[in-house]
C-alpha cells in the first residue's frame, strides 16, 4: 500500500517499498468535476504526464545488511558505493521518520510514536557517526549526511515541540529531547557545522533542499524517457500524403485531358485542395495513429543504477482521457456513488514495471509518485461574489460582516496497484478539494474494494460475462 504525504500547497507524494523482484502495476484515476473534452481544453495529455506527474524510484538498503557491510573496512575505500550506501541509509531514515510523522498528524501527540521517533534518531546518529572516512570525496559526502540529518532531526523534535499535547507527554520523554538537541548543538561547535545552519529560515531551508538534491543524486535511478509510436506516425503521416496526391494528381489530369487548358475555377481548386488538406491533415493523422496504437503504451522508461548506469528495470507507461463507462469492469462497479455522471472526464495514468532481481540484492526500492495540482487549480475561476451576515447572530440588528468566496472544485482520486505474481489488487481512495491556492483538503475514503479471496474465485468466463452485462 501506498502512504500519502502532502508536498506544499499543490503537491502530493505518495510512496511505497519494492522488496520483491518482479512485475508492478500501478493505476492512478483522477475524477475531475469536469465534463465534455476535458483533455482538448486543458492540459495535453504528454503535458500533463511531464508536468503534473513525477514518478521516480531511489535505493532505500537493506537494514540488516547495512551493518554489517559498514564493518568491513575495504568496503569504505570503494567509490561510488560508499555515497550510493550512505545515501541508502538517509533515506531510509527519512521514510521511517515520514511515516512516524503521519501517524502524529492522523493522531492526538502521544508518548509511543514520539518515543520510537527519538529512539529512531539517537540510533541513527550513532549508527551513522561511528566511523568517520578518510578519502576527501568521501568526507565531503559525509558531511553534507551530518549536516543534514542534524537539521532534519532538529525539525522533527522542534515540530514535536510546538504540538498542543507536548507538555502533557512524560516528563522523562520531554528531557531526553532536550538533551538530545543539547548534545547535537555541542556536535554542531565541535565539527564546526555552525556556519550552516546560520541566516534567516528561508536560506536555512534553501540550503538544506540544495544538500538534499546532491545527496540523493547517487540513491535516484536514473530515468531515460522514450515516446512510444513515433514510427506508428510517420507511417500513418506517410500513407496519408500518399493517398490525398493520388487523388489529387488524378483529379489533376483528368481535368487536364477533358479541358486541355487551365482555367482559372482550376486553379481555385487546385488552392482550395491544398488548403483543405493543410487544414485536416494534422487532425487525421493523430486520430489514425491513436486508433492504431489503442491500449499501446505511451512511454517506455529504463531505469538506470546510478554511476554505472547499469539497466535495473524497465517501465512502460499509459496516459489517457476517459469517461467513466470506458473504465474497467472493478472501478466502473465501485464508482457510481461518487462518479455518477458518465460524461466525467477521468485522468487515467497506469504505469507497469518489470522489476529486475538483480536490483533487490543490495537493495530496497522506493517508488515515489508525485502528483502536482497546481495546473488544475489554475483552471479555478476567481470569484468576487460576497456572503453577507450579522456578526451576532443573535442580534438582528448587529454589525454587518461581508465573507468573500472561494471556489472550490471536488476531485476523487483512486490508486490501484497490483503485484502481478499474487495475482490480486488492492485500492485506495482519497476526495481531494482544490482552490485557487492549493489543496484545501485531503481525506482518506473507503472503498468497497474485492478481497484477494473474491479476486481469485472469479473465473474467466464469468469477468467475460461481466463486459457484456455492462456494455
Amino acid at each position: 500500500m501506498f502512504s500519502l504525504r502532502r508536498k506544499g500547497d499543490y503537491r502530493l507524494q505518495f510512496t511505497r517499498a519494492l522488496k520483491r523482484p518482479g512485475k508492478y502495476r500501478v493505476e492512478l484515476y483522477l475524477f475531475t468535476p469536469y465534463e465534455g473534452r476535458f483533455s482538448e481544453w486543458t492540459l495535453s495529455e504528454q503535458q500533463f504526464f511531464f508536468k503534473a506527474l513525477e514518478h521516480r524510484f531511489r535505493l532505500l538498503g537493506h537494514p540488516d545488511s547495512n551493518r554489517a557491510g559498514k564493518s568491513g573496512s575495504s568496503f569504505t575505500l570503494l567509490s561510488p558505493h560508499y555515497e550510493i550506501q550512505y545515501g541508502s541509509w538517509l533515506f531510509q531514515y527519512r521514510a521511517s521518520i515520514d511515516h512516524l510523522r503521519q501517524q502524529i498528524l492522523n493522531a492526538e501527540l502521544a508518548n509511543e510514536p514520539v518515543k520510537r521517533a527519538l529512539r529512531l534518531i539517537q540510533n541513527f546518529a550513532q549508527r551513522l557517526r561511528k566511523s568517520s572516512p578518510t578519502q576527501d570525496s568521501h568526507h565531503r559526502y559525509f558531511r553534507l549526511v551530518d549536516i543534514y540529518f542534524s537539521w532534519h532531526a532538529e525539525q522533527f523534535l522542534l515540530e514535536c515541540m510546538a504540538m498542543e499535547g507536548f507538555s502533557e507527554l512524560d516528563d522523562d520523554l520531554k528531557q531526553s529531547i532536550r538533551e538530545f538537541l543539547e548534545r547535537e548543538y555541542r556536535y554542531r561547535r565541535e565539527m564546526k557545522y555552525e556556519p550552516d545552519f546560520r541566516g534567516n529560515p528561508t536560506r536555512l531551508w534553501n540550503r538544506m533542499s540544495l544538500y538534499l538534491r546532491l545527496l540523493e543524486f547517487p540513491v535516484v535511478l536514473r530515468s531515460k524517457v522514450s515516446e512510444l509510436g513515433s514510427g506508428t506516425r510517420k507511417v500513418v503521416k506517410a500513407m496519408t500524403t500518399m493517398l490525398v496526391m493520388s487523388l489529387f494528381t488524378y483529379f489533376l489530369f483528368n481535368t487536364r485531358a477533358n479541358s486541355q487548358q487551365l482555367s482559372l475555377a482550376l486553379l481555385l481548386a487546385i488552392a482550395m485542395t491544398y488548403a483543405l488538406r493543410d487544414l485536416l491533415r494534422d487532425d487525421m493523422i493523430a486520430r489514425l495513429t491513436g486508433w492504431l496504437r489503442k491500449g499501446r503504451p505511451r512511454w517506455k522508461v529504463r531505469l538506470l543504477m546510478p554511476y554505472t548506469n547499469k539497466l535495473l528495470a524497465l517501465q512502460n507507461v499509459w496516459l489517457d482521457y476517459r469517461k467513466r463507462p470506458d473504465l474497467p469492469q472493478a472501478i466502473f462497479d465501485r464508482s457510481s456513488t461518487w462518479a455518477a455522471s458518465e460524461e466525467r472526464q477521468i485522468i487515467c495514468f497506469r504505469s507497469m514495471l518489470n522489476l529486475d532481481k538483480a536490483a533487490l540484492v543490495e537493495n530496497q526500492i522506493q517508488e515515489r509518485l508525485s502528483l502536482d495540482c497546481e495546473e488544475l487549480c489554475a483552471l479555478i475561476q476567481a470569484t468576487r461574489n460576497q456572503v453577507f451576515t450579522w456578526a451576532d447572530k443573535n442580534d438582528p440588528f448587529s454589525a454587518i460582516e461581508a465573507h468573500p468566496i472561494d471556489k472550490q472544485h471536488d476531485y476523487d482520486l483512486l490508486l490501484v496497484n497490483t503485484e502481478i505474481s499474487q495475482g490480486y489488487s488492492s485500492a485506495q481512495r482519497w476526495r481531494l478539494r482544490l482552490g485557487t491556492s492549493g489543496i484545501v483538503k485531503c481525506e482518506t475514503k473507503n472503498i468497497d474494494w474485492p478481497t484477494p479471496e473474491e479476486q481469485g474465485s472469479k473465473t474467466f468466463l464469468e469477468r467475460v460475462s461481466h463486459r457484456f452485462r455492462k456494455r
